[in-house]
């Protein structure tokens, strides 16, 4: 395993649902007291190359990272990145997560993305006693995994690899001939009349969709992912009584809207209410109708006392971010017609509340930055001339309704418990953030602000590597004209404005 992952590394990628962040609003609407993301302690196992752990660190600078993972090669890689950076509150180590020692420290969060179900059943057991001895009172670990039910028909795909490469020693030729019987399989299956070759259309989907074409990130994908030598899923049911064990208990999934049983009819759902006696029942008896195949779980310590009725009050220590839309072009914001606001992935809130439509409104015209609710109630209430005596019912529909839209959607509404210092103003000497700027160096996916992945032009590739703010205007406008003489790419401040959007200019 270990020669495979140093001849094949691993992508280092960020995953935006392992953000502090992410796990600090979870707990928080769920009545924990999670350490502040910006002076906290957060360690990652299983890091690879730094690519999840580095943007944090930059975006958290009062914040500690320690990232721990067996590959050298791979720890080298991101070192040497940490010092191109220049980062001081970041720390990579090659180690062995079984030789994690007391002298460790505690850790407000944990982070073990892709571990748990690809390595032996004496490494599984040594991440969740990582989290039993190193998670401070109220922290919070993420631990994703292939689930069953769902990867009962995944396991038919890497069986058949697994067949076909059972004679390739090189790993990377094993990845490549593992890709090719998959395209195999995709044209030879129909998908219109069987459940395997409906499965495997869309596995394909999401392959293409995930990797973007790139060859070498494909093949270390499929290698430490499908072909890994170990690769157990388990039923949640299962996770949760491991964590049990270890003294810990489930607290949500970190895409939270999946906590919300979504597409079932009240009957059905009436009906899982009265099987399932607890909520990992209810869990286990949705991925049975879900027939889900992965899970990023979030796990706190037994002894915390979880509130699973959601209390909206919470929301007036948050800060709300949206990349809704509004149905119409000019929403009436003045009278409690209803107006509705739709995200890019589909969620869909529709609210008659004048205030609330105004705050929707408000986060629209200046996303991708986040509003704080009393920023955001006052701007909202402002432009509708709210007055003060329905302020108290103005606080409580805002607040509800913020809270259904981001049970619905995870881009309609964002809850976080802080803001990053993005600037959506074209300065003289713009800068971009320096994690992206090293990223662009050999790829065209990038890290934003909010730890997204966010998907580069060729061109904008190299311009970001020039926004390091010793570039101004006018050395910006001569270069791209040298890049681009006929201007079909657009303009400068056109480049800067998607930058601004895409959260990768810094203040």
């Amino acid at each position: 395993m270990q020669t495979d992952y140093d001849a094949v590394p691993y992508p280092s990628l960020s995953y935006a649902q392992t953000h502090p962040d992410r796990l600090a609003t979870i707990a928080t609407l769920l009545g924990l007291q999670p350490k502040p993301v910006t002076r906290c302690r957060v360690l990652e196992l299983g890091c690879a190359g730094g690519g999840n752990l580095l943007p944090m660190a930059q975006a958290l600078p009062g914040s500690e990272f320690v990232g721990v993972d067996a590959s050298q090669a791979q720890i080298d890689t991101g070192s040497l990145a940490v010092r191109s950076i220049g980062l001081r509150n970041v720390e990579l180590r090659a180690l062995d997560i079984l030789d994690i020692a007391p002298e460790m420290g505690v850790f407000d969060y944990i982070i073990a993305h892709g571990v748990y179900s690809w390595v032996p059943p004496q490494v599984r057991d040594k991440v969740l006693q990582v989290c039993q001895d190193h998670l401070a009172p109220q922290g919070v670990a993420y631990i994703s995994y292939n689930s069953y039910p769902g990867w009962h028909m995944m396991g038919i795909l890497r069986d058949a690899m697994l067949y076909r490469t059972r004679d390739i020693a090189d790993p990377t030729e094993r990845a490549t001939t593992a890709r090719s019987l998959l395209d195999f399989m995709s044209e030879a299956i129909p998908a219109d009349n069987t459940a395997l070759g409906a499965f495997l259309k869309s596995y394909m989907r999401f392959l293409q969709g995930e990797l973007k074409g790139v060859s070498a990130r494909g093949n270390a994908f499929l290698l430490h992912d499908e072909l890994e030598r170990v690769n157990d899923p388990v039923y949640f049911s299962q996770f949760a009584g491991h964590a049990a064990r270890h003294g810990l208990q489930f607290l949500a999934e970190a895409e939270f809207t999946d906590v919300f049983p979504k597409g079932f009819s009240e009957s059905t759902l009436e009906t899982l209410q009265k099987m399932a006696r607890d909520i990992v029942e209810m869990e286990q008896y949705s991925d049975f109708l879900r027939s889900r195949m992965f899970r990023q779980t979030l796990l706190c310590r037994q002894e915390v006392e979880v509130h699973r009725a959601l209390s909206v009050s919470l929301l007036s220590h948050l800060w709300a971010a949206s990349r809704s839309q509004p149905a119409n072009k000019e929403p009436n914001l003045c009278d409690v017609s209803p107006e509705q606001f739709r995200a890019p992935d589909g969620g869909v809130l529709t609210t008659d509340h004048p205030v609330s439509k105004a705050a929707l409104l408000h986060l629209t015209s200046i996303y991708p930055r986040a509003a704080s609710f009393g920023e955001l109630l006052a701007v909202a209430r402002d432009a509708v001339n709210a007055s003060q005596e329905k302020l108290a019912n103005d606080i409580i529909s805002l607040q509800a309704n913020l809270l259904k839209a981001y049970t619905y959607s995870s881009q309609l509404v964002e809850l976080h418990t802080y803001t990053p210092a993005l600037s959506l103003q074209m300065s003289s000497l713009p800068i971009a953030s320096p994690v992206a700027r090293h990223e662009a160096r050999d790829s065209l996916i990038v890290t934003n602000a909010w730890h997204e992945r966010a998907h580069l032009t060729p061109l904008r590739q190299r311009l970001l590597m020039l926004l390091d703010g010793a570039h101004d205007h006018d050395l910006l406008v001569a270069t791209l004209a040298e890049w681009d003489p006929s201007g079909e790419s657009g303009s400068l401040s056109e480049h800067l404005q998607w930058f601004a959007r895409a959260a990768l200019l810094v203040a």
